[in-house]
């Protein structure tokens, strides 16, 4: 039997949960980077937009969805969403963060993660403000993605592009961009490594998470919404 090794440190995440919506509006690329050959010792993600409506009629969609492949020993990621209705009437405003990182596990690991979603709807009639913020993280031992899981995403992301022309808002919108959120966790642990390890820590118990040298994978997913009007 392996002697257990403490491999993986998961600081608790922090949760910010202020009365407005998180909207994000640039489209990355449908692809991975390449992970750099030499590993650098902290890496840092930013994901995050915002997204209003104050016209009557006018429906706002923002997307802003990060992808990135990477190995280093300190993870620090964060994802935002932010949305907001006001002085309008049948309007809508909805943001949708999704963030996708993968760390090549190579040795001792921290993630700090930190994801955020806030809505406001205020001096409005029928004005729903959605704000839906999606963190994935996927640490493993292999050098990175496998060709189906960059595709697998790759189609994850089209699918989100496409919800821009659906009219969906509000819950039924959550209830689509939830399920898009459950396909690209089946698409990673779907990959060289099958069977994940989700951590106690990574559901936030606040507890140090720990990995054996041959207990396979994790996939973290955290989603933090929150709607108005």
């Amino acid at each position: 039997m392996l002697p257990r090794i403490k491999d993986l440190i998961l600081r608790t995440r922090s949760f910010v949960v202020a009365p407005g919506v998180v909207a994000l509006s640039a489209v990355a690329a449908l692809s991975f980077p390449v992970a750099a050959s030499a590993a650098p010792a902290t890496v840092t993600y930013n994901n995050n937009a915002t997204a209003s409506s104050q016209t009557n009629g006018k429906n706002v969609f923002v997307l802003k969805y990060q992808a990135e492949e990477t190995a280093t020993s300190t993870l620090n990621a964060k994802n935002q969403a932010l949305a907001s209705t006001s002085h309008c009437a049948n309007c809508a405003a909805s943001g949708v963060a999704f963030q996708v990182i993968f760390v090549s596990k190579h040795g001792p690991l921290t993630i700090n993660a930190d994801n955020q979603a806030s809505a406001t709807s205020g001096s409005c009639a029928t004005c729903p403000a959605l704000a839906a913020a999606y963190q994935i993280i996927y640490a493993a031992n292999q050098p990175g993605l496998s060709r189906f899981q960059i595709q697998g995403l790759n189609h994850v992301h089209s699918e989100l592009i496409a919800l821009q022309f659906t009219g969906l808002t509000g819950a039924k919108l959550q209830d689509r961009t939830d399920a898009i959120a459950q396909e690209a966790v089946g698409v990673l642990s779907n990959g060289p490594n099958p069977i994940p390890v989700i951590t106690p820590a990574i559901n936030n118990t606040g507890d140090p998470a720990q990995l054996t040298e041959n207990n396979g994978p994790f996939i973290d997913l955290l989603i933090k919404s929150q709607q108005k009007g």
